[in-house]
């Protein structure tokens, strides 16, 4: 794949990827491991993932590692992210990506469901994020005394919003809740994690071509590429790159606690 920060960037790296069987999270991770990192692939299908790494090993300099996972599990996350530790003996970045949808207009819309949307978004969001700290970040911050970790050593988390936390969706009440609910817990990530020496960032895309976005129909994707000033929809690539300029220190060391719109214009903050 074409690289889009210089050779060896994230070298010796240890990052997690979750969602990372297909979509954005597949981009992001064979992304990110094409740059140096050895990353742990986070998904529910054990299948997916094997032939998720496939695809990523021929650019990556350190072999994927998959790591089955239902991310709304607690004990689930708590083995995926000693699984990751364990391999490369400290986290450098987690990506939220996993995500699903059950549509359907409130009235229609069943309870389970609802939880079902939420628990993977936003409970898999948290669960990733306090792990990495509880297993890693927070134990190396109270053995230097609780002082703050200057060390250089490039630590990140970067969660998945969308566009729809803010315009709003129909059929989506449980998604876009989760979604602005990741985008406050981004904000006071940010400043819990700064002690760790941390950088804690959203993005919140627009329409992407992706499996999720294909189950609206061509007519669906036609009029959200209309609607966007850049006259389509985005490439899984494009979100990609922006996660490995958030990863980044040399690039986006001194942004954290933000939430990046990368929607083609469909909403101006």
């Amino acid at each position: 794949m074409q690289r889009v920060l210089r050779d060896g960037a994230f070298a010796g790296e240890t990052h997690i990827v979750t969602g990372a069987a297909q979509g954005i999270g597949l981009r992001v991770a064979h992304a990110l491991a094409a740059h140096g990192a050895r990353v742990a692939l986070v998904d529910l299908d054990p299948e997916k993932l094997a032939a998720a790494r496939e695809e990523i090993r021929g650019d990556a300099v350190e072999d994927p590692i998959p790591v089955p996972c239902n991310v709304a599990e607690e004990e689930d996350v708590r083995r995926a992210v000693a699984t990751a530790l364990e391999a490369g003996g400290q986290i450098n970045g987690v990506v939220n990506v996993a995500g699903i949808t059950r549509d359907a207009r409130i009235p229609k819309k069943s309870f389970d469901d609802f939880k079902l949307v939420v628990g993977v978004h936003l409970y898999g969001t948290f669960l990733f994020t306090r792990e990495v700290a509880a297993q890693d970040w927070h134990v190396r911050f109270k053995n230097a005394g609780n002082a703050p970790l200057r060390d250089g050593v490039n630590r990140y988390v970067v969660n998945f919003s969308s566009v729809s936390a803010r315009n709003g969706n129909v059929g989506q009440i449980d998604y876009t809740a989760a979604k602005g609910a990741i985008e406050a817990a981004t904000r006071t990530t940010a400043r819990e994690f700064a002690g760790y020496g941390a950088r804690v960032n959203a993005i919140s895309p627009g329409p992407i071509n992706t499996p999720m976005l294909a189950g609206v129909g061509e007519g669906g994707i036609k009029l959200m590429a209309a609607a966007t000033l850049t006259g389509r929809i985005g490439e899984p690539e494009e979100m990609a790159a922006v996660v490995c300029a958030l990863a980044d220190p040399k690039i986006f060391g001194y942004a954290t606690g933000q939430v990046f719109q990368v929607n083609g214009g469909l909403y101006l903050a």
